[in-house]
């Protein structure tokens, strides 16, 4: 399948390519106005002016930026791209507040060397040219945002698409942008009241049909944008809500059993060796509400002809429930009486399971919200003189730490047998258990292991940005740039659960018939065909509440003990902290920059560059709870040592470093409206902040003496980074692309496992640490292409496409298709990313691939008037599912689908 859709994909992309080119001459006539074919070392402007680092600038006389259309947001983001002084791609909003798609994430996938990750079948995160979440700068206006995260990733769905008017994503840096990002740099950009300079309003209002969930949800959202006082002051707010109700199918073994000897009739030698089989595995019914509320507000004040304020606001609540009813069985090795096994040694059937069949209620909520304030002084005496003064704070929250479920059961079915329940595997690879008896029947269901957990996680980003600046147009020397940055954040995380004592005190007691209810599963499960009838399912808090009563209590086999440690506990199941797993990791950044732009002619040629260096120091403290090794004993009359630990007590570490980080950017005009640029520059990732928490957690057990901790003397991921593109601007909107880049890379964290002696006794010890290389190669194309040469109505047609190539990490390609011709406008995307491997050691320490994957989205948008329109979208229409399997196919870890989604809306403006 992978190979099939690599080729048509590439198919595709060469005859947008033949084309492009073939239309080259065609296109002199419409090409770009003379001053467009010039280059300008300057930033791409997402309003009136804009720094380097995503600071807004007032600017007179700036172009009217107010994007309206396809076919304009295209113009607009060439632009950008073209006049950008780094290697950049963006995505502009063909109407105030409207992305091409419904989702950021899914916006940032259409741009080459870009993927995403999904939860619960929205996008979430992004990995950049093969470097995860974790390496890209994501910053808002400018400005870090705080994340729920536990780690510096962003998660891209805080924020509605509504509300952001483009997106930016610097794939070279300068020395003037934040250090952080080794991948890429991606600032989101709202609306500005000075952007419009008259009364603007826009409301749109639609509904969304999850088709597994057969629910129609609301979406809505709004912006308001003013000028008064002869346009000195400027007020706009925005708004989005929308309250999703989504159904999720989803199959999930832990992973493969590799090097297992299967001896079927107990005698003589194994009749097979070396063989690889599943498991757990669990089959899922994921019922999730996703509810959004964002909000955001921007003042300006132009004080004078070279002063202005800009003050804004976000507020984002995203508050996610997936509830998921789960019916699982282990599977082997167990008793094994017959196998079949496959030229890769995956058995693909056998008789004899380990245990099973079990039930369990998995609650996991995510309640992420996000606070945003700044402001941000610009100076502009004229002469090239300018200068801004940016002041931001930011914090962000996940408190649902204590609310995450596992409540499990086991069924004990009617007619059950472990040695006669059987394991297959279905015509599309997927695991099929059978002859598990009547797990209708709940009469015999008797719990197991029960609690509440989870961690809360808080991040505060406080941030100071200084910069002054001088810009010429003539002479060698074009400009230059000096900055200050502070930075400070606080990244915590508690841990809680519900208490040890009360986690397996309830084993095998009685779950009431009363509290069971069947899921009336539709079809046939992916094929597997194991539940006609559904299968049973209750909720972890009607279970958890049973539990407190006496009916309950004294079904255990020690309720003297149970109800010692109810009141132990407040008389509850609630959550207590787990010290050894809670605390908290500071980081102080100090920067400074310096920097100089270059232009001139080269024969009747025009070229710009520019150099510069940033110095940046970090300071890191962490702090947290943890126990100490005060003494080892071994008792006199033998056995195994005693290991005392001390009370759980503070802990405080610290760390520094400092790195110089040099950078060039040039690009030069090697024939009439081609592009040339080259960029080379040192860049960091600093390490993640849940490494860097001091979390100590110690196993004294005689056979697991281990110690796990993090480690706050953690280094930065460094990296060199080279990179060369060539871009043919064919005209205002359309353009061929090509680019390559390296990166070489030190300082690579992974998590390492080594003996350490206290005490005269050894104890393994793992924790993140700093070890070895890597480089990272790739090749991107792109191009996009408006045919307004054809005769009409054909003259609405364009096209966009682009494909990535990078190493291992599954090469990716994106075909757009669109048609905007008086009212309509029509879309139709296709993004697809061959298989790859995820991880070299996950589940059961065996490698887990991805499967190749593509998604595809249609939308049509119909203007009744000029102020009504109305618009219907599709979303993974063609019901994709994601596929991650160990080694070989049929060694599935995750199978899931979450459906196509459905959209019919109107939007108003005014």
């Amino acid at each position: 399948m992978s190979a099939r859709w690599s080729r048509v994909c590439m198919t595709g992309l060469a005859t947008i390519f033949v084309g492009l080119a073939a239309s080259g001459a065609a296109a002199q006539e419409r090409r770009a106005e003379p001053q467009d074919a010039q280059i300008k070392d300057q930033p791409a402007e997402p309003a009136a002016g804009q720094t380097e680092t995503g600071t807004p600038i007032a600017e007179e006389g700036g172009e009217d930026i107010v994007v309206t259309g396809l076919r304009e947001s295209l113009r607009r983001a060439t632009d950008i791209k073209r006049s950008a002084p780094n290697i950049v791609d963006s995505i502009v909003a063909d109407d105030i507040g409207k992305l091409p798609d419904q989702n950021i994430a899914e916006a940032i996938q259409r741009i080459p060397g870009v993927t995403i990750s999904r939860d619960n079948g929205e996008g979430q995160f992004i990995t950049v040219r093969g470097l995860g979440p974790a390496f890209s700068t994501a910053l808002y206006n400018g400005r870090v945002l705080a994340t729920e995260n536990q780690g510096r990733e962003f998660s891209f769905d805080i924020l509605p698409a509504e509300l952001i008017n483009r997106v930016d994503i610097s794939k070279t840096p300068t020395a003037a942008q934040f250090e952080g990002g080794i991948a890429s740099t991606v600032d989101m950009y709202t609306a500005r009241p000075f952007d419009f300079g008259e009364t603007r309003a826009t409301l749109s209002a639609q509904g969304n049909y999850d088709k597994l969930r057969g629910k129609i949800s609301p979406q809505v959202s709004g912006l308001f944008s003013t000028t008064f006082a002869d346009d000195t002051f400027g007020v706009l707010a925005a708004f989005s809500y929308i309250d999703r109700q989504i159904e999720g199918r989803r199959i999930f073994t832990d992973g493969w059993e590799a090097n297992q000897n299967l001896n079927l009739d107990r005698t003589g030698p194994a009749e097979f060796t070396g063989v690889s089989l599943p498991t757990y595995t669990e089959y899922g019914v994921n019922s999730t509400t996703r509810e959004r509320l964002s909000g955001l507000a921007t003042l300006q004040w132009k004080a004078t002809d070279t002063l202005q304020l800009t003050v804004d606001g976000l507020y984002s609540k995203l508050d996610v429930n997936d509830d998921n009813k789960v019916f699982f069985v282990y599977g082997g090795p167990g008793d094994i009486t017959a196998a079949t096994v496959n030229g890769n040694n995956s058995v693909t059937s056998f008789t004899g399971i380990a245990s099973g069949p079990f039930i369990t209620n998995q609650v996991r909520p995510r309640l992420a919200e996000t606070y945003q304030v700044g402001g941000n002084l610009e100076w502009k005496p004229g002469n090239g003189f300018s200068g801004f003064v940016d002041v931001s704070w930011s914090k962000a929250s996940d408190d649902t730490g204590g609310n995450q479920a596992w409540f499990e059961s086991n069924l004990s079915a009617v007619g059950y047998s472990p040695r006669t329940a059987q394991f297959s595997l279905s015509p599309n690879n997927l695991p099929v258990y059978s002859n598990l008896g009547n797990f209708l029947d709940t009469t015999n269901a008797r719990l197991g292991y029960i609690t509440y957990e989870g961690v809360s996680v808080s991040d505060e980003v406080f941030q100071v940005n200084t910069q002054a600046k001088y810009e010429s147009t003539d002479g060698l020397l074009r400009g230059i740039s000096v900055g200050l940055n502070f930075s400070d954040r606080e990244k915590g995380r508690e841990s809680t659960k519900t208490p040890d004592a009360l986690q397996n005190a309830f084993n095998g007691v009685r779950v009431p018939q009363n509290l069971f209810g069947a899921i009336a599963e539709p079809g046939s499960f992916f094929g597997t065909n194991m539940f006609p009838g559904g299968f049973p399912a209750y909720s972890a808090g009607d279970i958890a509440a049973f539990l407190l009563t006496d009916a309950a209590i004294n079904q255990t086999t020690n309720p003297t003990a149970v109800r010692a440690a109810l009141a132990a506990n407040g008389g509850t199941l609630n959550v207590i902290p787990v010290p050894g797993n809670s605390g908290t990791a500071r980081e102080k950044t100090y920067s400074a920059f310096a920097q100089a732009s270059f232009g001139g002619e080269f024969g009747t040629r025009n070229w710009s560059g520019n150099i510069g260096l940033r110095y940046t120091r970090t300071d890191v403290t962490s702090t947290g709870f943890g126990q100490e090794i005060i003494s080892i004993v071994t008792p006199p009359t033998g056995g195994d040592p005693v290991v005392n630990l001390s009370p759980a007590q503070p802990l405080r570490e610290t760390g520094e470093y400092d790195e110089w980080l040099p950078s060039a950017n040039f690009k030069i005009d090697v024939v009439d409206d081609v592009i040339f640029q080259a960029a080379a520059a040192r860049t960091l990732t600093r390490a993640t902040l849940s490494d860097l928490l001091l979390i100590r957690n110690i196993n004294a057990r005689e056979r697991e003496r281990q110690i796990t901790d993090g480690n706050p003397g953690l280094l930065p991921l460094i990296g060199w980074n080279y990179d060369v593109a060539l871009t043919w601007y064919i005209d205002r909107s359309s353009y061929i692309s090509i680019a390559g880049f390296q990166k070489d890379l030190k300082n690579l964290t992974e998590s390492v496992t080594s003996t350490i002696q206290i005490l005269g006794f050894d104890f393994r010890r793992t924790r993140p640490e700093n070890i070895g290389d890597d480089r990272i190669r790739g090749v991107e194309i792109g191009g996009q292409y408006t045919f307004t040469g054809l005769p009409a109505p054909f003259d609405g047609f364009g096209v966009q496409g682009n494909a990535s190539f990078v190493g291992e990490e599954g090469n990716t390609y994106n075909i757009v298709g669109f048609y905007e011709k008086g009212p309509l406008q029509m879309r139709l995307a296709y993004n697809y990313r061959e298989a790859y491997e995820l991880t070299e050691r996950g589940n059961r320490g065996q490698p887990v691939n991805v499967a190749a994957y593509g998604i595809a989205d249609a939308s049509i948008n119909y203007a009744v008037t000029p102020n009504v329109t109305v618009f219907a979208q599709g979303l993974n229409i063609f019901n994709e599912k994601t596929y991650n399997y160990s080694i070989y196919p049929e060694r599935v870890i995750t199978y899931e689908t979450y459906g196509p989604r459905y959209a019919l809306g109107v939007r108003l403006t005014f």
